[in-house]
């Protein structure tokens, strides 16, 4: 299935994702995306974040950062 969709990148670096693809990958407002490229494709995929509520805050952003670098 094609989801091809032309998306303009902003001087920021910013690009806005299609609602349709947001909706079919159930991609909500503060979900984080894991980017890496092939070639010349770039590959977005829905990261998946457990949250550590017993630690401090900072802990939690370290925590964050090397579950994103592992997966």
């Amino acid at each position: 299935m094609s989801d091809a969709t032309l998306v303009k990148v902003s001087s920021k670096g910013l690009i806005t994702l299609p609602k349709k693809i947001r909706s079919r990958l159930d991609i909500h407002d503060g979900d984080y995306l894991m980017v890496s490229s092939d070639d010349d494709r770039v590959i977005f995929r829905k990261a998946k974040i457990e949250i550590d509520y017993e630690n401090p805050d900072d802990a939690w952003k370290s925590y964050s950062k090397r579950r994103l670098a592992d997966e």
